[in-house]
């Protein structure tokens, strides 16, 4: 059934005319009647409920790109961040109302959540949860509903950008949480995990929980798609560690990932291969703000990628002047040298720098194990040989022996 069709089935609105392949006419007619429903400036009573109603609609019906819900969401959050004329309890109970449509679809919706939906989290988390009835019934469903509206304010924080008090709120959910056996619920409060980690810049455990995310089987495919490709996004900033590591490899035995723009670079850091600064230019665009830059104004792309490259540098060679070094990082040989020392400081790489000749020698991190295991296998060779001489030459049995 059409869009058009269920609208005017729905509301009764024979002026709705969309064409199922055009998305543009979409957009316009739903932009029109919006206008309708919201007009600017407010000068009637506001039908929240028709507004809530049309979100769902076009989100239930709607499939593959998702171009037509999303601007339409766009549109409604834009109004109500811009909008002074719109009343602060209206904010409110569209924000909720969208909130509640999205619900195990926010990973693909989150962007569209923005601005005066501030005013709608303060509002809920004036409200006193252990004084209302809603929330003082049977324990499974008072938690639930205590879970549930902490969410709802977890959505709104984040979307306002108040990330630390989010960031509060989501670590409460995870106590109501704990034996709960609503799937929907704890979908919702994962994805949320994932971005406040994201946010805070805690990409490991951030690449972790979105990947968790890409193999729950009750999220549509675009989803799981969409929380795959935020993994990797985060897993290619993380600091190198075993953690990453570990995951870095599940990214690249995921066959998801192979249709995915950054799997070259994901193939490259697993393999150790050298990356160039302009393999990332495509990368760079679907980096969020607080992902470009650490709390020093310092790129985090370029920082992650510059050690990555010290890193396979060292596989490649033995030594390398710090001049080259610099020429491959893209910086100078004297911050190729402070960047080296650091990492061999904190055993990112082995090795050492020679100063007098600006030469960076690189080390097998397990060269006395190596070395033992050599001198183990000289002796079993020197072991054969004395048992061969001895089945040929008996006599020498004895001389051997002392």
């Amino acid at each position: 059934m059409s869009i058009r069709v269920l609208f005017q089935s729905v509301y009764d609105l024979q002026q709705l005319s969309i064409v199922d392949t055009d998305h543009k006419a979409q957009f316009e007619a739903l932009s029109s009647l919006f206008a309708q429903l919201l007009p600017n400036p407010v000068v009637q009573e506001i039908d929240v409920d028709k507004i809530v109603r049309i979100i769902d609609t076009v989100i239930a019906l709607e499939t593959g790109s998702m171009v037509v819900s999303r601007l339409f969401v766009s549109l409604i959050t834009d109004r109500l961040e811009s909008g002074e004329d719109v009343p602060v309890d209206v904010v409110r109970r569209i924000a909720e109302g969208i909130l509640g449509v999205i619900k195990t679809r926010t990973i693909s919706y989150e962007e569209q959540k923005e601005g005066r939906i501030l005013d709608a989290a303060h509002m809920l988390i004036a409200i006193n949860s252990d004084s209302s009835p809603k929330f003082n019934g049977p324990k499974a469903n008072s938690e639930g509903a205590k879970a549930q509206l902490c969410i709802r304010i977890t959505q709104l924080l984040l979307a306002a950008g108040e990330i630390d008090e989010a960031e509060q709120f989501v670590n409460r959910t995870s106590v109501l949480l704990v034996d709960s056996k609503n799937e929907e619920l704890v979908i919702e409060h994962k994805a949320l995990q994932a971005r406040v980690l994201d946010a805070k810049r805690r990409f490991i455990d951030a690449a972790q929980r979105f990947y968790e995310l890409s193999v729950v089987p009750l999220l549509p495919e675009s989803d799981r798609l969409t929380a795959l490709a935020k993994s990797i996004i985060c897993i290619l900033l993380a600091k190198p560690g075993n953690l990453r590591t570990r995951l870095l490899t599940t990214l690249f035995k995921d066959e998801r990932a192979h249709c995915l723009p950054s799997f070259e670079i994901v193939t490259k850091m697993y393999l150790h291969r050298l990356i160039n600064t302009s393999e990332l230019t495509e990368f760079e665009r679907e980096l969020q703000p607080h992902q470009k830059f650490d709390e020093d104004g310092e790129s985090i792309l370029k920082s992650v990628i510059q050690e990555h490259n010290i890193t396979a540098v060292s596989q490649l060679y033995r030594n390398i002047s710090l001049s080259t070094l610099g020429e491959l990082l893209g910086i100078s040989a004297e911050d190729a040298e402070v960047m080296a020392g650091e990492m061999i400081a904190s055993e990112r790489v082995f090795g050492y720098i020679d100063q007098t000749d600006s030469i960076l020698h690189f080390e097998d991190p397990n060269v006395l194990q190596s070395w033992d295991q050599q001198i183990h296998a000289t002796c079993m060779q020197v072991n054969k040989v004395s048992d061969l001489i001895v089945s040929k030459y008996p006599q020498f049995a004895d001389f051997i022996s002392h």
